[in-house]
């Protein structure tokens, strides 16, 4: 039954996971890897050259400010989580493994993903690929963590982790510019949260759910929903291929470049399908909720400009999904086109403080991406589970990052990131601080705010559901 239930969570990430938030992982980032250098004095009397690994290990300890009154247990949590990356060179081919895992000792919870895995042909200029890769495929997908292009990982909304496609890559790349094409024959969603049935609700063990509302006017009155999952087949949802295609001109480094993209594959985030009320008494419904795919045509164009330490680009993103009808006595989801346009400047301040600061300036506007349940005939339902397939629409964000000050002669570094939702009326903010006693353990401490200005505007909101989960956290990172 718990492996059920952990199936469900990966199938029901779209009302389990947030779709677009402009957070990135506190945790450390990993040392990048020497690639294409041989460790061996020799090649030619061995096959391969030892591995390269790689990872970090970190034990935290999270505190919400705000209980929760039906889930006191998911006020404090303690989490042990590791991050491995194993690169090996053979005379024939590289190997790449990028994997990450965790525990929550307080929830019994734990999970385990696949970040990166494949393997890459010899060659200077061009390489095949065969497994899980991320690729550079837009930037306002990759900086605003839209999950449009490659799907998430989100057990914790502030901390989504971006996975990569898998298929068959083929990429030829000189210097100042790249063709990428991708072609797959299975689909891996976007995951989130454990989701199971309970007391007639779908619930999870996460501040970070959103529940579809156990409230529906019905008959001329208000009743209450009973929710019950049914779970497909796998192979029914894997069985979906893609594919892709991406060019660059330039270099990203330095001078002007541009970068295009298309696609048409499946949507990351399923989209989910319930069985028409059915009234069991009085004031009782049962809704059967169920899992689905549709696919989307996605394109993208990034246009930027690269001058020593200093790098601006703009964005424009363009979604289409396909309409999908359901069964008779079903309802479905239908996911609406959405334009998603964003200008970003990075840059560093050297020498403030005695220190470097890098600043990442940005700002996303989106145009539609609004979700409606529809019938089998396509008419709108009266009853929508979600209305919105991305957190922000109309953002700005600022963040700054580097040693800005020194304790006992070592590093002390500052990570701080503030956003702010026009649309929404509200802000997020993240702050974090590393101190390294030594070069491979780090403290950290940090803590994240989120706020609204009016509590009644827009209540479905990201910002204003999540209000109520301000946070501090503090522990150790140990860096290999």
């Amino acid at each position: 039954m718990r492996g059920k239930h952990y199936f469900a969570a990966l199938l029901l990430s779209i009302g389990a996971t947030p779709k677009a938030i402009a957070a990135t992982s506190s945790s450390l980032k990993l040392p990048k890897a020497p690639e294409g250098v041989s460790t061996v004095k020799n090649p030619e009397k061995t096959d391969s050259t030892p591995a390269h690994v790689y990872g970090q290990i970190r034990l935290e300890g999270m505190q919400y400010l705000t209980p929760v009154p039906d889930a006191p247990r998911l006020t404090y949590s303690q989490l042990l989580s590791a991050r491995l990356t194993i690169l090996k060179e053979t005379n024939w081919v590289d190997m790449t493994m990028d994997v990450s895992g965790g525990t929550f000792f307080s929830r019994g919870q734990t999970h385990l993903i696949v970040h990166e895995t494949y393997l890459a042909s010899k060659g200077d200029t061009f390489k095949a690929y065969v497994g899980r890769k991320k690729k550079d495929w837009s930037e306002v997908d990759h900086r605003w963590n839209l999950g449009l292009w490659q799907p998430f990982l989100s057990v914790d909304a502030l901390r989504p982790e971006e996975e990569g496609l898998t298929g068959v890559f083929l990429d030829y790349n000189k210097k100042d510019w790249e063709i990428v094409g991708m072609v797959t024959p299975i689909f891996i969603p976007s995951m989130g949260p454990d989701v199971r049935e309970e007391g007639g609700g779908l619930v999870a063990d996460s501040r970070w759910y959103r529940a579809p509302s156990r409230n529906f006017g019905f008959n001329a009155r208000i009743n209450q929903i009973s929710y019950k999952l049914d779970i497909p087949e796998q192979a029914k949802l894997v069985n979906n291929g893609g594919a892709a295609l991406m060019g660059r001109w330039g270099s990203k480094e330095r001078g002007p470049w541009v970068l295009a993209s298309v696609g048409y594959m499946p949507v990351n985030d399923l989209i989910l399908k319930r069985q028409a009320f059915k009234q069991t008494s009085a004031d009782k419904v049962d809704v059967t909720v169920s899992p689905d795919i549709t696919y989307h045509h996605i394109q993208s164009i990034d246009v930027g400009y690269a001058f020593k330490a200093v790098k601006a680009s703009v964005s424009v993103l363009q979604d289409s999904p396909n309409e999908k009808l359901p069964d008779p006595e079903w309802s479905i989801q239908k996911l609406k086109p959405l334009q998603a346009y964003s200008g970003a400047i990075d840059f560093s301040l050297a020498d403030l403080w005695s220190k470097t600061i890098a600043v990442q300036l940005g700002y996303l506007k989106v145009e539609g991406g609004g979700i409606e349940d529809v019938l089998s005939s396509g008419k709108p339902d009266d009853f929508t589970l979600y209305d919105s397939r991305l957190k922000f629409t109309n953002a700005m964000m600022v963040r700054l990052e580097g040693q800005v000050a020194s304790i006992v002669k070592r590093p002390l570094v500052t990570r701080v990131k503030y956003l702010y939702d026009s649309d929404q009326r509200g802000s997020l903010l993240n702050t974090e601080f590393l101190y390294y006693p030594n070069q491979k353990w780090a403290v950290v401490l940090g803590g994240d705010v989120l706020g609204v200005q009016d509590e009644n505007y827009k209540p479905s909101s990201f910002l204003n559901q999540f209000r109520a989960n301000d946070r501090f956290y503090g522990g150790m990172t140990y860096v290999f």
